[in-house]
């Protein structure tokens, strides 16, 4: 993706403070120039979300809220200050918390989805991690009758536990099954103890 929006170890991650609020505060002040040298009957209120969700995303949501109280009094100054005929300062007060609210809405909800899309990336490193260590034994195994020694790819002849733990993390410890403890007690007799 262009310039690792969103993915891997792309800005999300890696957009260092001055550089994100840099180029937020260049994308404001690009809105904001637009603003002034249009005509009072244009408005470019919403792209002053531009920034705000850029720099949320880059640097997270306390950012990105401070960002949005800026491009709400930013577009409030500048409409103030630009004529637009309006029946009562309250309508322009007005006007203006509800474009406050809507950037600030903006920068919590890009907010969020930042957080839900590095809580998924960690887990998806902890399962690639987890499917790294996880070595699966398959197809049939070539066992002795007798010793119970395992035959490799190669055609050498390994000890279970040494077959085991040259393809898995698993280790064997030894003990006797039940079944095996009587056939010794029946063929040893009686006295006799297990290893």
């Amino acid at each position: 993706m262009f310039l690792g929006w969103g993915v891997g170890e792309g800005l999300i991650r890696n957009t260092k403070a001055p550089l994100g609020w840099l180029v937020a505060l260049l994308l404001f002040v690009a809105v904001l120039l637009a603003d002034v040298v249009s005509p009072p009957e244009l408005d470019f209120s919403a792209f002053y979300l531009v920034p705000v969700i850029w720099l949320t995303w880059c640097r997270g949501t306390r950012e990105g809220l401070l960002l949005a109280l800026i491009c709400g009094i930013g577009w409030y100054t500048h409409d103030f200050l630009s004529g637009r005929f309006v029946s009562s300062e309250f309508f322009r007060l007005l006007d203006a918390a509800n474009r406050q609210i809507s950037y600030l809405l903006a920068a919590g909800a890009v907010g969020a989805l930042r957080r839900e899309v590095l809580t998924q990336q960690a887990l998806n490193r902890q399962l690639n991690e987890a499917m790294a260590e996880v070595r699966e034994l398959k197809g049939l195994l070539p066992v002795c009758a007798w010793c119970h020694n395992i035959r490799d790819e190669g055609g050498q002849w390994h000890t279970m536990e040494l077959f085991l733990a040259q393809r898995t993390k698993a280790a064997t410890t030894h003990g006797i099954c039940p079944a095996c403890e009587a056939r010794f007690h029946e063929e040893a007799g009686p006295g006799e103890e297990v290893g």
